[in-house]
């Protein structure tokens, strides 16, 4: 039951467990729970076809760098294309991706090319067997999820950039949807190679999933064969105006690491000690989520109470013996939804 359906989809989850959608505690999903204030949308955007305004390439020039880029409508489109692209230009050896991690990547790559898998949750261990395969000429494409989400692993900016000088005709993608909370952990603090590929979205530290906007940044020639894919107008008006704004916002920016920075032992102790007392482990730790591992079973009983009580939490299953728990961010402002978390970590005695 709990594989139907991804992280943030309240309608599902509301048919399977009968509770409105209105009356969820949403932690299936790592974006931040303060939005970034959309300002009023003029009366003219809602009227014109949505060409990408200069403003919009500018504010995005300021916050990542000045780096050549493309909007979409969120990473989605982006990483359902770029794929077949990336082989069509590069390598058709087989593409390397994390076992565990954001599985759109994975359903990608698999429909054109053969594809093979890393530790998803150990940087020691992907290191040595991305290394092994490198040596052996074996890597046609490299994908890494940065920080991975669920699993929180963070490579350093000196280690992809030599992975992506040892690759032979191919590219390096590398999806940083989670890394806005620490900017110079982004390989846009550097000049980037000719066969990288990054992937921004400000859907996670921004709060702003709704309004579908993500940004890649690659070689001109990766994106033109983009831009052909995508077409015109692949940016709403209304999406556009907020996001000049909050890319603009350096004030917002900064107080927002802050406070997520400074939230994070707080998000964590709410749930730790009881699942470690059920024999859960902490397994990743970021400003906007946290993991625990587990048997499936457990994984899989802690998503079902938490659901009848109006939590919604996201299972990820790695083997038949571990599974992972993900645990967004709460208002810790909202005195209801505390005391609701409570009261389920208080019924899981009878768990045990």
């Amino acid at each position: 039951m709990s594989q139907l359906f991804h992280g943030g989809d309240l309608h599902t989850a509301s048919n399977v467990f009968g509770r409105p959608v209105d009356d969820w505690l949403d932690l299936s999903t790592g974006i931040n729970q303060h939005s970034y204030p959309a300002p009023a949308i003029a009366p003219e955007v809602w009227q014109r076809l949505p060409y990408l305004q200069p403003a919009l390439m500018d504010a995005a020039a300021s916050y990542y760098n000045q780096h050549p880029c493309l909007a979409s409508s969120g990473s989605q489109p982006v990483i359902e294309i770029l794929p077949s692209i990336l082989r069509a230009l590069g390598s058709a050896k087989a593409a390397w991706l994390a076992d565990v991690g954001y599985q759109e990547h994975r359903h990608g790559w698999n429909q054109c090319g053969p594809i093979k898998t890393y530790n998803g949750l150990c940087v020691q261990q992907a290191t040595q067997q991305i290394d092994s395969a490198m040596a052996n000429d074996e890597v046609g494409h490299l994908v890494i999820i940065n920080p991975n989400n669920p699993t929180g692993t963070l490579f350093s900016v000196e280690q992809l950039l030599f992975w992506a000088q040892q690759l032979n005709n191919g590219f390096l993608v590398v999806d940083e949807a989670f890394i806005d909370t620490h900017p110079t952990a982004s390989l846009l603090s550097q000049t980037l190679p000719d066969n990288v590929v990054i992937l921004r979205s400000v859907g996670k530290f921004f709060g702003l999933a709704g309004i579908r906007l993500g940004f890649t940044f690659a070689s001109p020639r990766v994106l033109a064969a983009l831009q052909q894919h995508i077409g015109p107008w692949s940016v709403n008006g209304p999406a556009q105006s907020v996001a000049i704004a909050a890319l603009n916002d350096q004030v917002w920016q900064q107080q927002m690491r802050q406070q997520l920075i400074h939230q994070a032992s707080t998000q964590l102790q709410l749930w730790h000690q009881p699942l470690l007392q059920l024999g859960a482990s902490l397994a990743a730790q970021h400003e906007l989520f946290r993991c625990f591992a587990m048997t499936p079973n457990l994984a899989h009983k802690l998503h079902q109470s938490a659901a009848e009580q109006g939590i919604l939490l996201r299972p990820v299953d790695i083997n038949s013996g571990k599974s992972l728990l993900r645990f967004g961010n709460i208002d810790l402002s909202q005195a209801k939804f505390q005391q609701r978390c409570r009261t389920w970590l208080r019924s899981l005695h009878t768990l045990r």
